[in-house]
C-alpha cells in the first residue's frame, strides 16, 4: 500500500467510526474529536507493517470499512458501499492520485 493509500484508509476508518458520512461539509464537522481519533490510530499504528483498526490483527478483520465494498458491514451488517473519487476528466485507472471512499450507508447516514 502507498501513503496515499494508507492516509485513504485513515480518512474512511475516521469517517465510520465517529459516524460521519464522507458527504458532510467539513463545516458541519466536529473537528477536535476527528483528529484526536486520528491521532490515536495513527500512533496506535507506527509500529505496525499492517494498518488495523478494529483492533483485531488477523487477515480480513482489520479495518471497519475500507477495502470492504459490498461485505456486511460490522456494527449493522448492511453493505459497505464504495465510490472512486478522481480527478475531472480522468478515469479511475488513468488518475494516479485517485481515491476510493469506503462508508455505510447506515452506520454514516448522508446529512440532511
Amino acid at each position: 500500500m502507498t501513503s496515499i493509500g494508507i492516509g485513504n484508509l485513515y480518512k474512511c476508518e475516521v469517517l465510520f467510526l465517529r459516524g460521519v458520512s464522507p458527504w458532510t461539509p467539513v463545516s458541519a464537522v466536529d473537528l477536535p474529536p476527528m483528529v484526536e481519533l486520528a491521532h490515536r490510530l495513527l500512533a496506535s499504528n507506527r509500529d505496525r507493517w499492517e494498518q488495523v483498526t478494529t483492533g483485531v490483527n488477523r487477515p480480513g478483520q482489520q479495518t471497519w470499512v475500507y477495502g470492504r465494498a459490498g461485505k456486511p458491514c460490522r456494527r449493522c451488517g448492511r453493505p459497505i458501499r464504495c465510490v472512486d473519487q478522481h480527478e475531472p476528466g480522468k478515469t479511475r485507472h488513468g488518475d494516479p492520485y485517485a481515491r476510493s471512499t469506503y462508508w455505510c450507508p447506515n452506520c454514516q447516514p448522508e446529512p440532511a
